[in-house]
């Protein structure tokens, strides 16, 4: 069955794993409403009013892919929040421990919330399957959104082990943008590259 990505993620909160289930795009468990990043802070990246901006992307300490992207992932957060949107890097390690992250972030010089998945709730209900691997939210009403874009963080990899020597197109920071000012994004899905997520089936 062939499904677009605003009927499969143009979602209220509380049908949202009802319909993930249908379209079996992974409903093994639903992210909490509230998630603690690895400072303690709590946040609600689900939960949005209209015109809201919530940006996540999948990552792993241990990626090589994930760690190249890191100065375009911080440039990508500040033009999300002086959007004023939010941007989460969610962690899909299941056993990665706090405080190796948050060791990560200070030597990548990231700014963002931190998540780590432990459960894979993010993972699976996102049907993420590399690091990284974006997806921004757009809200259009309380606690309800679509997928504006998912993929590729920018060209530095055209594909695994084809490293450009820099990024020349930067298709996450663009979609950003494009949202902001309310312009279309030319495209809305763009096939990433970087490490597999283990998933137990």
């Amino acid at each position: 069955m062939s499904v677009s990505l605003s009927s499969r993620f143009h979602v209220r909160t509380l049908l949202a794993i009802l319909l993930a289930c249908f379209l079996q795009v992974g409903c093994s468990s639903q992210p909490e409403e509230q998630i603690v990043d690895v400072t303690g802070t709590t946040h609600s990246p689900l939960h949005g009013e209209s015109g809201d901006i919530v940006v996540i992307v999948f990552s792993s300490t241990d990626c090589p892919i994930a760690n190249a992207m890191a100065p375009d992932l911080e440039r990508a957060n500040k033009e999300t929040l002086k959007n004023g949107g939010r941007f989460y890097l969610v962690h899909a390690r299941k056993d990665l421990q706090d405080a190796t992250a948050v060791k990560h972030a200070s030597e990548y010089s990231l700014s963002m919330p931190v998540l780590i998945d432990h459960d894979h709730a993010l993972v699976e209900y996102f049907n993420a399957t590399v690091t990284p691997e974006a997806f921004v939210l757009q809200f259009t009403g309380p606690d309800e959104y679509e997928i504006a874009y998912t993929g590729s963080i920018n060209n530095l990899y055209g594909s695994v082990g084809n490293r450009r020597t820099k990024a020349t197109e930067h298709y996450l920071r663009e979609a950003i943008t494009s949202i902001s000012t309310g312009d279309d994004i030319d495209v809305k899905e763009r096939q990433p590259f970087g490490c597999f997520i283990e998933r137990e089936r």
